[in-house]
């Protein structure tokens, strides 16, 4: 055999090899409409809009929209399920191509002291991969949607969860400003006690009981001033930056109206809607693709070029197929497996019951409660009026007046109490169901 001959047939057997190593590498691994996809449905099913332009800047006034936006950028957990996003592309790409090619070589050295030298070269491709291809690319492509569906999701909790802890700030910063308020009234009661005792028109124990009322007005003032400051570092946590000072000018959170609705809509529109629930049937859908993985025909396609010590070379085509003592094992944890999903799937569809039904009572509660103190405001606001102006008369004493003033007080403080529950119950109620209470009658 003619050297050049040797050399050509060496050249094709690497082109070959080298263009199986290759083929399928143009598969796209660019995730960024798979990213903009989970923006976008987030952006969907959240109950404002994101605008990221808007976001807060340390030592400006933090309004809810400015807390978001700062949120959705520097959320850890967000940017860590956005990332899985790029990998679970990368993966489908690589479902998309063979396995991969295996290539020996040896080469012989003739220690006999006579001429020649044997060559073996041989390339394997295992043919598996050309019917689970399509289950591999289905498998993979619900694994994508899961990461896309969890990202989404990890958005909506972030804004509710900005969003309560926002509000909670707001309310008790204008707690704080109550207490303040009674504490000044406390006070004051104090110093006219003081009066009428040096005029002898007030006992020691009067004294004694004013200055015990002002002392407990001055704890609770310090401990609605200790609730802002947790609540302030909460939310900075939420927004992700809780190095940052805390922060007390807070923009009150106006919600909209809430519309009550049936148990059944609310529960209709929460299975169609969460996207927990879409992602735990991705799973199933995934389960389902990888039984048709479990127990495929392995088999496996060589070529050999071999040349011996007398010169003479051959072709070697070949296969083999590997015989799989465990495929029925296999194909039943598969099985098993989507089995599980299933299961998995129900227990979440009840846990999203009890969740929505649950934060429906409590809101239905919580309205009723509210409705309570809002009458009681009014009529101590009725009460005070009365007072002020019998006060004026000279027909009602400023310790008389006081007392009122402070129920007063106390009145607005469990009023403001209830619309937090009332409201945070809200956002937890629209998260429940899927993040927006918009389209449920869609």
């Amino acid at each position: 055999m003619f050297p050049n001959v040797r050399s050509f047939k060496l050249q094709r057997i690497i082109q070959i090899s080298v263009f199986s190593l290759l083929t399928g590498c143009a598969a796209s691994i660019d995730a960024t409409k798979d990213v903009q996809s989970a923006r976008n449905l987030a952006q969907k099913q959240l109950p404002v809009v994101i605008d990221e332009s808007q976001a807060w800047q340390p030592g400006e006034s933090l309004s809810a929209d400015a807390a978001l936006a700062y949120a959705i950028t520097h959320d850890a957990l967000l940017k860590r399920d956005l990332s899985i996003i790029v990998q679970r592309r990368a993966e489908i790409a690589q479902a998309e191509l063979p396995a991969n090619p295996t290539i020996n070589g040896a080469f012989g050295i003739a220690i006999d002291g006579l001429s020649g030298a044997p060559i073996i070269l041989q390339g394997m491709q295992g043919l598996s991969w050309l019917w689970t291809r399509p289950d591999r690319i289905a498998a993979a492509e619900q694994t994508l949607q899961q990461a896309i569906l969890t990202a989404a999701s990890r958005t909506i909790e972030v804004v509710a969860d900005v969003r309560t802890k926002h509000l909670t700030v707001s309310n008790y910063a204008t707690l704080l400003e109550l207490a303040e308020q009674d504490t000044t009234l406390a006070r004051r009661a104090l110093e006219i006690t003081i009066e009428h005792a040096s005029a002898g028109e007030a006992s020691g124990n009067a004294i004694d009981k004013a200055r015990v009322s002002m002392l407990q007005s001055e704890h609770t003032s310090q401990q609605a001033l200790n609730k802002l400051a947790i609540a302030s570092l909460e939310l900075l946590h939420a927004m992700g930056c809780p190095e940052v000072e805390s922060v007390l000018d807070v923009i009150p959170l106006q919600l909209t109206n809430y519309t009550d609705y049936t148990d059944v809509t609310l529960l209709s529109f929460a299975i169609e809607q969460r996207l927990d629930l879409a992602t735990k049937r991705a799973i199933i859908t995934k389960r389902s693709a990888e039984i048709g993985l479990a127990n495929p025909p392995l088999i496996s396609a060589s070529v050999m070029f071999n040349e011996n010590f007398g010169d003479r070379q051959a072709i070697l085509p070949g296969g083999s197929i590997t015989i799989a003592l465990d495929g029925d094992a296999k194909e039943s944890v598969a099985d098993s497996k989507m089995q599980q999903a299933m299961f998995e799937y129900i227990d979440a569809m009840r846990t999203v019951v009890k969740e929505v039904r649950t934060l429906h009572e409590s809101f239905l509660s919580s309205t009723l409660e509210l409705d309570i103190d809002s009458q009681i405001v009014r009529v101590t606001e009725t009460s005070l009026e009365r007072a002020v102006d019998a006060n004026k008369r000279g027909e009602f004493h400023p310790l008389q007046l006081i007392p009122i003033q402070r129920e007063l007080i106390k009145a607005k403080q469990h009023k403001l109490q209830d619309a937090l529950i009332v409201s945070t119950t809200v956002i937890a109620l629209e998260r429940a169901v899927g993040g927006t209470f918009t389209g449920i009658y869609k």
